[in-house]
């Protein structure tokens, strides 16, 4: 699509409603100077000067709200432009519609933007700029519409894929706990178990003890006595100690 054409309109140079006197008409031509040089700040403040003599003229309302535009002060320009809107003459009421829609668009008012080219058509349907821009303006509403739907869609995945790793982080630490706590169960399990066995065993009484004792030191006096009369039936020279 050719490059964009908005906001490049042709400085009104010689409409008057009315004849203007020497001193307002010096004034106008001096701005109207420096605003073909490029010097839109000393232009305006020119143009602002001629108001005073003129308030009403619609044609220093567009050319102020044309020095505005230059300066990029776009809501101080569009009011400006709807001043000279309500000139009779229906032409200049076209361009400054016109110029309103360019002031929307530099301030991305893009619906607001549409309603005044629209209104520029109505008065001037052969105005083939803005015809262009109305056209190139609806291409770019609809080109937001669907980055912002690309952006939408692109988040909604994020949000998703970060559901899914919060899910399965959450799922990893249960599994774990789970883990630990059967293990602690089993562990408990084991120890009860070994509680049972060690419960389980018979407990010797004292009376058992001593009585088992008392066997053991019969059997080693019975012992040791049969082997006295053995050593004492043997012709041997002498007593040898096994122990």
């Amino acid at each position: 699509m050719e490059k964009l054409k908005l906001l490049f309109i042709a400085l009104l140079l010689a409409w008057c409603a009315a004849p203007l006197d020497a001193g307002l008409k010096g004034k106008i031509d001096s701005a109207n100077g420096m605003f073909s040089r490029g010097k839109f700040e000393e232009a305006l403040s020119k143009y602002q000067d001629a108001q005073v003599d003129d308030p009403e003229n619609p044609v220093l309302h567009f050319n102020c709200g044309d020095a505005l535009y230059k300066t990029e002060k776009y809501e101080e320009a569009v009011k400006e432009f709807e001043k000279a809107s309500y000139s009779k003459d229906i032409e200049l009421q076209a361009k400054s519609y016109y110029n309103i829609g360019n002031s929307l668009f530099k301030s991305e008012k893009l619906p607001e933007a549409i309603q005044y080219y629209q209104k520029c058509l109505e008065l001037n349907p052969k105005d083939n700029d803005a015809k262009y821009n109305l056209e190139y303006t609806r291409k770019k509403i609809k080109e937001n519409m669907d980055k912002n739907k690309k952006q939408d869609k692109q988040q909604d995945k994020q949000k998703q894929q970060q559901g899914k790793q919060d899910k399965n982080g959450k799922n990893d630490k249960d599994k774990k706990e789970q883990q630990a706590q059967q293990a602690k169960e089993e562990k408990g399990k084991e120890g009860q178990k070994d509680k049972g066995q060690e419960e389980k065993k018979p407990k010797m009484s004292k009376e058992d003890a001593e009585r088992i004792l008392k066997a053991v030191n019969e059997d080693e006096k019975k012992a040791l006595g049969k082997k006295k009369q053995q050593m004492k039936s043997n012709n041997w020279g002498g007593v040898k100690e096994d122990w």
